[in-house]
């Protein structure tokens, strides 16, 4: 795997050395269904050598070598594309099948799209047809003849109804806000403040400014959250909103496929987040996106400060890693003015294995708001990682 170009910043890119009798879409399609979504593949080139080029000592792989050999030798590549879909399906495919040859019989899955990017093809579907498209009826389309039948007015293939996930209000109901505000001062935020000396810089950017706003910060452990709570002033902690991975929660959501133990755990932690930090599950590779950003508008008109932590996952002290478009989706769409966060030191108190935190000193520095207008989500969020990182 290695990082080739593309809109707004790098895209997995695989490069395959294959037996006679493999198929690279196959093991492109099978990589693609268990990776996450910034990990997928976007693209892939065939090595016409029997081995990619090592060093000499370690054995390791070149990859600076193996990337500008595939740069060099793409030029400039487009998709190549077959089967039944139409001209218009092929415009609206083209910037997600990043140069891999796609038929009638090639898969969303296959390609690679994440959920959010599966609401971008159906808003430019939408904007196509001048019409709405039912998001039940677009989660039914599973290869590119289906999006093609979905665009010539047809039904999709058939496929089981996705049950619509339920976001849980009842933590913004006025007993569950009343409880959680009175224990966070009595107990919780002390207790989090033993562990997290937190220092706060940048405040005078939120001084005269009004909400609702999106928050947008790196991600370095579990106690990010703690650590920006105890930074805020009171009139922003009161109304934030953090953002949390629906998929985080599996155990709860599917404890059939998990021990009871893990279940337990995971629900235990599911009902804590959402009673005691007003934390909002949201699905990243489930059907729905469209339904999330719907209710984001919601809570956001009612004065809600969603928290975002674009990287999707944990990453290291002084290095920011690529951030999804679905931060730059969210602000744009909701028309939301975006805060940077940058945290530093906060994977010190719970670094990746430990089971319990750690003291330290943590530095929370919030940035001068700023506006996301386009719908090239991608470099928007490219924009948006390169201020938190001067921060």
């Amino acid at each position: 795997m290695v990082g080739l170009p593309g809109e707004g910043g790098e895209r997995v890119h695989a490069v395959l050395v294959l037996k006679d009798d493999a198929a690279p879409e196959t093991i492109v399609g099978a990589a693609n269904a268990v990776l996450a979504d910034h990990q997928r593949v976007r693209g892939y080139t065939l090595w016409r050598e029997p081995e990619l080029p090592r060093t000499v000592g370690t054995k390791k792989l070149k990859r600076r070598e193996i990337r500008n050999r595939i740069t060099g030798g793409m030029g400039a590549a487009t998709p190549v594309m077959a089967g039944a879909a139409s001209r218009n399906v092929d415009a609206l495919l083209a910037r997600f099948s990043e140069g891999r040859a796609v038929s009638a019989t090639t898969t969303l899955e296959e390609l690679g799209l994440s959920s959010l990017e599966k609401v971008e093809l159906l808003v430019a579907l939408e904007r196509q047809l001048g019409a709405t498209v039912d998001e039940n009826v677009f989660s039914q389309v599973r290869t590119v003849a289906d999006l093609a039948t979905l665009e010539a007015g047809g039904p999709a293939a058939a496929a089981p109804p996705v049950a619509p996930f339920r976001y849980p209000r009842w933590p913004r109901t006025a007993l569950a806000h009343g409880f959680r505000v009175f224990n966070q001062h009595l107990w919780l935020m002390h207790l989090a403040h033993l562990f997290a000396w937190v220092r706060p810089q940048g405040l005078e950017h939120l001084r005269d400014l009004r909400g609702p706003v999106l928050f947008a910060s790196n991600h370095q452990s579990y106690f990010d959250t703690p650590s920006i709570f105890l930074a805020l002033p009171w009139r922003w902690r009161n109304r934030l909103l953090p953002v949390m991975r629906k998929e985080f929660f599996d155990a709860h959501f599917h404890p059939r496929q998990h021990g009871l133990a893990s279940w337990f755990t995971n629900s235990l932690n599911y009902w804590l987040s959402l009673l005691m930090y007003n934390a909002l599950p949201l699905p990243q590779r489930d059907s729905g996106a469209r339904d999330a950003l719907r209710e984001l508008g919601r809570l956001t008109g009612d004065g809600w400060c969603p928290l975002v932590f674009p990287e999707g996952r944990h990453g290291v002290e002084g290095e920011l890693q690529e951030f999804q478009p679905g931060i730059a989706m969210m602000a744009a769409r909701l028309h939301l003015s975006v805060v940077p966060v940058r945290l530093r030191g906060s994977a010190a108190l719970l670094p990746r294995g430990a089971h319990f935190a750690r003291m330290g000193r943590v530095t929370v520095t919030f940035g001068a708001p700023v506006t996301l207008e386009s719908e090239d989500y991608a470099a928007l969020a490219a924009e948006l990682r390169a201020r938190i990182n001067e921060l």
